[in-house]
């Protein structure tokens, strides 16, 4: 059985770019292979040593809600936060 994927997108300073890329081919695999071994390993050796993790559950979720209050008040963002992430990267593209 296939397990289900999500999206991860991660914008990297070129010359980091280039690093990835020269690395990853040295060593025969894709940038993403690369990343994700990167990826694995960190978090294993997180989990090992014990580090902390946000909490899930009902109190993770009153954590956001009173960080939307701080960030937010009582204002309620409009729009879909797709098409607010897609404004500000073509904002951000016509600024370079």
């Amino acid at each position: 059985m296939e397990t289900k994927r999500k999206r991860f997108t991660l914008d990297l300073e070129l010359p980091l770019q280039r690093r990835l890329k020269v690395i990853a081919a040295l060593k025969g695999i894709s940038m993403r292979q690369y990343c994700l071994a990167a990826v694995e390993r960190e978090l294993a050796k997180d989990e090992a040593t014990g580090a902390r993790s946000l909490p899930f559950g009902e109190e993770a979720l009153e954590h956001l809600a009173s960080l939307r209050t701080e960030v937010f008040g009582e204002r309620k963002v409009a729009g879909d936060s797709v098409e607010l992430i897609r404004e500000a990267r073509e904002t951000r593209a016509k600024a370079r």
